[in-house]
């Protein structure tokens, strides 16, 4: 769970990083993930680290459920979910798992860095 001070930095990251998990064109709304990214204080590995540990264990199953277009997750369920560690501590960490294994390889997430990079001005790591 994160400390208290950095909830702060962290609700915006969560929010961003959960738009990859809608049931929705998701590269449209990549430079507005992009963007708020950036204006966080973490680095692209530990946003990536953001979102195995703490986003994809919440986040995964509504890529599963076919309940029509989703705009956005709930900013105060998502934080609750996240904070609390989902339905159990096995399954949280399975899922944990799960993420290693398919986010660092994900196009949506390699797309969101490479913007990410290039929102940070750092041009040539974008083309990575």
């Amino acid at each position: 769970m994160p400390a208290a001070p950095d909830l702060e930095a962290r609700r915006p990251v969560w929010a961003a990083l959960s738009s990859m998990f809608l049931d929705a064109d998701v590269s449209l709304t990549r430079e507005a993930r992009a963007a708020a990214l950036a204006a966080s204080p973490y680095t692209a590995q530990a946003l990536e680290q953001i979102l195995i540990d703490e986003v994809y264990p919440v986040c995964w199953a509504n890529l599963n459920v076919a309940q029509g277009e989703s705009v956005a997750f709930d900013p105060a369920w998502l934080e609750a979910m996240i904070v609390q560690r989902g339905p159990s501590p096995e399954t949280f960490a399975r899922l944990q798992d799960l993420a290693r294994l398919a986010v660092p390889h994900s196009t949506e997430w390699l797309a969101t860095k490479a913007a990410l990079a290039v929102a940070r001005g750092d041009h040539a790591a974008g083309l990575a």
